[in-house]
């Protein structure tokens, strides 16, 4: 009988600990949110101009198709893709770590915001 309550005892210390964890996890994060976000800090993009975007894209469209519609095998489609996308893509062709000598030429001349604005503008094409 003694083992039958030993091992009560230790299943409810492990649901007593497993309880206790989750909860203290939940309220870190809770806490985290509370703190971070009026800093800002939780936003780590700066937003993208859609309208900015369009007039920043006409050099874009020469090989990649009026409003990233590319009809060219060679040219991917730009309209549509996710805007953390195309962002992390220009993000790599401008410093290097992906290649491809036209666009890393044209990459380079891209501040932030323009990858911001290039990536709201095409993202928002259907």
């Amino acid at each position: 009988m003694a083992t039958s309550t030993t091992n009560t005892t230790t299943i409810t210390h492990v649901r007593y600990t497993s309880i206790k964890r989750r909860v203290f996890t939940l309220m870190t994060s809770l806490a985290m949110s509370i703190i971070i976000a009026p800093t800002g800090i939780s936003n780590a993009y700066a937003v993208g101009s859609v309208k900015e975007g369009g007039v920043k894209a006409r050099a874009c469209q020469v090989c990649h198709g009026k409003g990233g519609k590319s009809t060219k095998e060679a040219y991917p489609i730009l309209a549509g893709q996710h805007a953390a996308y195309l962002r992390k893509q220009l993000q790599a062709f401008r410093t290097g770590a992906r290649k491809d000598p036209i666009m890393n030429g044209m990459a380079i001349e891209l501040s932030d915001q323009d990858i911001e604005d290039l990536a709201a503008f095409f993202s928002s094409i259907e």
